[in-house]
């Protein structure tokens, strides 16, 4: 009984420090500080910007086409005949210079026609000789005849007179009536003979004009025999054999000419529109020649080649633009030309410019001066993000005046030295605070862009 007591107190004993360890947790929660709590602070988000410019932006286009020979020439057979010469170097690729006999017909028949041509002029002009040395003959002999004609009528009156007093016989006038009647007929004779005279020397002049006609005509032909090249051309194709008999008509060889290259580059209407400044003045007048225009809209252009890493440039002029639009691209053809393609070629450095080359056209307008500039990528819709002189994000509109590869300039919204985001902002919330962090290679890149373009990059 006794043991059973002592196990029952031993179970008690347990309570008072269990309750004692409780005690003391609650006090120690009780007086516990709660956690301290940070004060709130905004979060700067950092970003690119730029100094907005002012500056001066030579406008631009780009544009691309294949090239073609500023002159092609046909050599067009003018005679007919058989190929009796070709010259060695005519062949595709080959540059021959102006002046070179590319083909030579054959000249006999046309020396013959020549000749013959010849011998008639001479014909007649003897017969215009022989006409003038008759004219002559026929004066002088109607020289003679008129004062024998006038000796006969003096001794007709002479006669009447002794007629009339009956001391001549009348048979004897009768007589030197008739003399005087065929003195007068020679006389008339000689007249008549010297009025045909004008008319048969305008028949010979006639003939002879047709036959000096005729002989310059084989002259000619005997010229066309020889096929010269009228420039320094490049040879495109060649028709024809040694010893083939060629027609009047035939196309015997084409040729491109080598001192001009142009490039028919195709634009879009609202990029040519930015190199062009307004004007309030028509400009297409009925007495506008294309030299007039080319001065007034003051285009410059540059033609760049690029084949992988290969990429050469060429200075070239504007002379004009295309006549219709492309009904596909709805793009208007712009012409400029590259002088002597050629001579400016550099073996493995430039090539020259030949036909079928594709390139890109760079298209420069007139300077533009004081053009506010932002890069493309700044826009966003018809805004841009501005930061304030409080560091937080402004939306503010924007109205474009042109816009170039990678940058535009702006008609108004944003003034010379104001500060732009150029990176993504997402999200944008208006007011937001900003960490600005100046881009200064952006602003050189974008500078040299607007005064001196993309470049051969």
């Amino acid at each position: 009984m006794k043991a059973l007591f002592s196990e029952r107190l031993k179970r008690f004993l347990i309570i008072p420090p269990v309750a004692v360890g409780i005690l003391v947790l609650f006090l120690l929660v009780r007086s516990r500080e709660g956690p301290r709590q940070s004060p709130l602070t905004e979060q700067a988000r950092t970003v690119r910007v730029m100094k907005v410019p002012r500056v001066t932006v030579v406008p631009r286009a780009l544009g691309y086409g294949n090239a073609k020979p500023g002159k092609v020439w046909q050599a067009v057979a003018e005679v007919k005949g058989k190929i009796i010469e070709i010259h060695p170097q005519l062949k595709r690729g080959a540059i021959l210079l102006a002046g070179t006999v590319l083909l030579r017909i054959d000249p006999t028949e046309y020396e013959l026609a020549i000749a013959q041509m010849e011998a008639n002029v001479q014909n007649i002009q003897a017969q215009l000789d022989e006409l003038e040395i008759k004219e002559k003959n026929y004066l002088a002999s109607l020289k003679i005849e008129q004062s024998s004609l006038a000796l006969s009528e003096k001794e007709l009156q002479r006669i009447q007179i002794l007629r009339a007093k009956d001391l001549v016989a009348q048979s004897q006038l009768d007589q030197e009536t008739r003399n005087v009647l065929s003195q007068r007929k020679n006389v008339q004779s000689f007249k008549n003979s010297l009025n045909l005279i004008p008319t048969e020397r305008k028949a010979l002049q006639a003939m002879l004009a047709v036959d000096r006609a005729k002989l310059a005509d084989a002259k000619l032909d005997l010229e066309h025999t020889a096929i010269t090249a009228p420039f320094d051309c490049r040879i495109a194709q060649v028709n024809v054999e040694k010893a083939q008999y060629v027609t009047v008509g035939q196309v015997l060889a084409e040729t491109d000419g080598v001192a001009v290259a142009e490039i028919t580059a195709q634009f879009p209407i609202d990029k040519l529109r930015a190199l062009l400044e307004p004007q309030d003045d028509p400009v297409l007048h009925t007495d506008l020649d294309m030299d007039k225009l080319v001065e007034l809209l003051g285009f410059s252009a540059l033609v760049r080649l690029k084949s992988g890493d290969f990429v050469v440039e060429w200075d070239a002029r504007f002379t004009r633009i295309s006549e219709t639009i492309d009904p596909q691209t709805r793009t208007v053809g712009v012409i400029v030309a590259v002088d002597d393609p050629y001579k400016k070629a550099r073996p493995g450095i430039r090539p020259p410019v030949v036909k079928g080359m594709f390139f890109e056209v760079e298209l420069l307008g007139r300077p533009r001066e004081g053009c506010t500039i932002v890069p493309r990528s700044a826009l966003h819709g018809d805004e841009v993000y501005m930061v304030s002189s409080q560091l937080r994000l402004e939306k503010r509109k924007v109205k474009i005046h042109f816009d170039q590869r990678n940058f535009v300039c702006l008609e108004q919204g944003v003034d010379e030295g104001e500060t732009i985001v150029v990176s993504d902002l997402i999200p944008a919330i208006e007011g937001m605070l900003l960490d600005p962090v100046l881009d200064e290679k952006l602003g050189r890149e974008l500078l040299i862009e607007a005064k001196e373009g993309t470049g051969i990059k």
